[in-house]
């Protein structure tokens, strides 16, 4: 297993740091009779992304993969170049990206199987703080730095409720109607890895049986830097009161959403926190696991559109109207009188297309 989709040292450090990389000896190629199979993990920070993407990663035939130049305080959109790169292989990519008309567009043209991975918010400050005191306060979703780490648990729990975890509520609220999205809750990944990643890779026609699954889980568990984060649910119980009041008013600005399991469950958490009730038993899951949606067959993509549009036409109207001014003999003869006036038609109509064809919006 291998990360892929950088250059030159971003992606292996990265990989390297996240325990991705393995020993030659145990890794398998993959198998040339199957299609390349994609699955994005777009995850909230500290939901178990790591361990999830490790062991589909020591799955055989899959790597893992990088679609985004940069991280640290970028936002990890997708990046097109790196999906081109990657559309014989098969690979699982960690991304903390909310959806988007482009991350949309980029599944289906690419066809990208996301797995949307999500955690309670009340565990997330608790992990988040603990992350900051031990790693680093650098955060696409919010600006921190490290002497924010410094902080007491109450102004600290505070300072992540009120700026990450809007990020947070955005990026559920933006996948959980999203078609063709597969939604993995940590409390359930941590509670039966095997089962649920066994769930993802059937979502994603991926050919991978529940033994090499069981494996790549052993593998990973056995390395240090397979860590699924503490491994325990829950953990936000102990949150300041104002802290969990927070993250209540942030749920409650959706009201649309009151009826979603998500947000229910985030909702009795932090009721049953403030009153001093033990913590709900969360059920376990249930509901199958949607239907992919499949990637468009025959239809060009977007992308190929754009270029079709932006830079063929214009480049073919634009030698259509040259090749018509260089020619002596066509509607008017050059050698006639006002010869070239067809030709300055020609050539201005085929330049006003080009120009058009060129900015035309896709």
């Amino acid at each position: 297993m291998s990360a892929v989709g950088l250059k030159p040292n971003f992606a292996n450090n990265w990989a390297n740091s996240a325990g991705a990389k393995s020993d030659k000896a145990t890794q398998r190629g993959p198998r040339s009779d199957t299609k390349p199979v994609h699955i994005l993990i777009a995850c909230m920070p500290k939901s178990g992304s790591t361990f999830l993407s490790d062991v589909i990663g020591h799955c055989p035939g899959f790597r893992r993969a990088i679609l985004t130049p940069s991280a640290g305080r970028r936002e990890q959109e997708i990046d097109e170049q790196l999906l081109r790169k990657l559309g014989r292989v098969s690979f699982v990519a960690q991304h903390h990206v909310r959806n988007s008309d482009w991350t949309s567009e980029m599944c289906r043209s690419y066809d990208v199987r996301p797995i949307v991975l999500v955690r309670s918010l009340q565990d997330v400050v608790v992990s988040l703080r603990d992350h900051m005191r031990r790693e680093s306060a650098v955060f696409p979703q919010f600006f921190a730095e490290a002497r924010h780490a410094e902080l007491d648990d109450r102004a600290l729990e505070a300072m992540i409720a009120r700026l990450a975890l809007p990020w947070y509520l955005n990026f559920y609220m933006s996948w959980r109607t999203a078609p063709g999205a597969m939604m993995v809750a940590y409390e359930d990944l941590t509670a039966a890895p095997t089962q649920v990643i066994q769930d993802i890779m059937a979502f994603s026609r991926a050919e991978t049986s529940a033994e090499e699954i069981e494996e790549a889980v052993a593998k990973v568990r056995d390395r240090e830097s397979g860590r699924l984060n503490v491994g325990v649910a829950g953990r936000g119980a102990g949150l300041q009161r104002e802290t969990i009041q927070t993250i209540l008013d942030l749920v409650d600005l959706y009201p649309e959403a009151a009826a979603d399991p998500y947000i229910q469950s985030v909702r009795s958490q932090a009721l049953a926190a403030l009153s001093g009730e033990p913590a709900p038993v969360r059920a376990a899951r249930t509901n199958a696991p949607p239907k992919p949606v499949a990637a468009p067959r025959g239809l060009l993509r977007k992308s190929d559109k754009r270029f079709l549009v932006h830079w063929v036409l214009p480049a073919a109207l634009m030698l259509i109207g040259l090749s018509y001014w260089a020619w002596p003999y066509d509607l008017i003869p050059d050698h006639s009188a006002y010869g070239y006036v067809d030709d300055a038609v020609v050539l201005l109509v085929s330049s006003f297309m080009a120009g058009v064809f060129r900015y035309k919006k896709i």
